[in-house]
């Protein structure tokens, strides 16, 4: 039972919707933060002309065997329907937006954008009615445009309840001057206090900005933990959609929270190379993910992860995906071998097991895969992002490390007709531009295309390999895979 639960919390953790832990300037707040899903949302393959590289024997851990846990189906929810043009008038729209959700028709959920938080101070927020910063990023880097965004901010008690009275919130416009945010109550909500900042009228796709908030309590507070909520949702006439809300842990200063979090932050995880398009039927996109694990300690187990994503929700199967990743397989060979895509017959999400290995103390390198969509691969948006976790056995020790890349959006396209080829050259891409991380979280954005067959290029050891990685954690991920549209919890370190 034991060993279930583990593995179960691990899942959770796994894919809980295209969101960012760490990889992102909105992350870096005073508190790490972690993923867990919690509840439904409101209303509710090889190149023949590639050698194989060679790459230095290490040893590698033997693997652990898991429980063998079905992933369960996904649910069949249908794209939503076009929308019409935004309104123009930003201020109007700004008002009609705020109006309490509770009143609208929820169409279902929306698979991002992500909406992230930073600056929560370690040591809790002050009762006695000065302000506090914070900032509320909304991240729909690895998303689908989406009309009418509203981002929200939430306080909810435990133990105890906030009034209206007691918390004042306030957000920069774009002007530069502060304004009051929309205070949204109601039944829906429960005891919880949401407060609103604006109406984005055309939330464009792969792109991200960020709103300086600030928070105040007054004096007389009840003194407790609470958790502070990051949302958001898209309105058109009496129709929502909600986009994976993240619940972190707070407290007024003074106040014990005795909450569980058995995770901490994991190493840094970045995915580079992602292309603009990448061709049905085309040859290998080659791209990499960066592990850096800069003044972290060192784990002697740690996986990566891939997850595929439709966020247009048009359903692909697992055959119409090849992944191969550059690394050892299970007797010690070297070289591109083939990683299985775990998910149902038909999915919008898929799950790819990459490496997993030993990480050294502050150590950072890439980790290369290959990946390729079959001729018939239904055309249109894919978000893809990386996750990791320690949890490698029934047997690993709390606290677990667990990580998460921020979301890269690319298209499949149809194949050229007149290149000679069968596109996706790499070149690397058939000159698709690729798309690399520049918020400077890692401090690189890594390389992309062929690598002369060094599976950590970089880092206090360049002769580091992983081996393939093992069907336990993608099965784990498989448990966590409907997940990724819900709400889920960021627990502070």
């Amino acid at each position: 039972m034991k060993s279930f639960k583990r593995m179960a919390a691990v899942a959770a953790v796994a894919v809980a919707g295209p969101t960012i832990l760490t990889a992102t300037p909105a992350m870096a707040a005073d508190q790490p933060a972690v993923v867990v899903p919690d509840v439904a949302p409101k209303d509710d393959a090889a190149d023949a002309g590639t050698p194989t590289p060679a790459v230095p024997d290490v040893q590698t851990p033997a693997p652990v065997p898991v429980p063998a846990v079905p992933a369960p189906a996904v649910p069949d929810v249908q794209a939503p329907a076009p929308q019409p043009a935004p309104v123009a008038d930003k201020a109007a729209k700004d008002a009609k937006s705020d109006e309490d959700a509770q009143d609208a028709e929820s169409d279902g959920i929306l698979m991002g954008p992500d909406v992230t938080v930073a600056g929560i101070p370690k040591n809790g927020f002050k009762a006695d009615g000065s302000w506090t910063p914070l900032q509320v990023t909304v991240d729909n880097g690895g998303h689908v445009a989406v009309p009418n965004y509203t981002p929200t901010l939430s306080v909810d008690g435990y133990g105890g309840t906030f009034k209206p009275s007691q918390v004042k919130v306030e957000w920069k416009t774009a002007g530069g001057t502060w304004q009051s945010a929309k205070l949204t109550q109601g039944e829906a909500f429960g005891s919880s206090l949401q407060y609103s900042f604006g109406t984005d009228p055309t939330l464009a796709k792969a792109t991200s900005y960020t709103v300086d908030v600030r928070i105040a309590f007054a004096a007389g507070t009840t003194v407790m933990p609470f958790d502070l909520v990051s949302a958001g949702y898209s309105r058109v006439g009496n129709h929502v959609n909600y986009s994976p809300s993240a619940w972190y842990n707070a407290k007024i200063v003074g106040a014990v929270d005795d909450r569980e979090n058995p995770f901490v932050e994991g190493p840094a995880l970045t995915v580079n190379g992602v292309p603009e398009t990448i061709k049905a039927g085309g040859d290998w996109t080659n791209l990499s993910v960066r592990v850096d694990n800069s003044g972290k300690e060192a784990l002697k187990g740690f996986d990566v992860g891939l997850v595929l994503a439709r966020p247009d929700w048009v359903k692909m199967k697992p055959s119409q995906i090849k992944v191969e990743v550059l690394s050892k397989d299970k007797n010690g060979k070297a070289g591109w071998h083939e990683a299985e895509v775990w998910s149902e017959e038909e999915s919008v999400f898929f799950g790819i097991d990459l490496a997993g290995g030993p990480v050294a103390a502050s150590q950072s390198f890439d980790v290369q895969f290959r990946i390729r969509f079959a001729a018939d691969a239904p055309l249109g948006a894919v978000s893809i992002f990386s996750w990791g976790s320690s949890q490698v056995g029934p047997d690993t020790p709390t606290p677990w490390a667990d990580s998460r890349s921020r979301a890269r959006l690319t298209t499949i396209v149809a194949a050229s007709t007149n290149t000679g080829g069968n596109g996706n050259q790499p070149n690397p891409n058939g000159g698709a531009k690729p798309i690399t991380d520049t918020t400077g979280n890692t401090g690189t954005t890594g390389t992309t295309g062929a690598t002369g067959g060094e599976l950590a290029a970089t880092g206090s050891d360049p002769a580091t390999t992983w081996a393939l990685g093992g069907a336990g954690v993608a099965l784990a991920m498989g448990a966590a895979l409907v997940a990724g549209t819900g709400r889920r919890r960021r627990t502070t370190a």
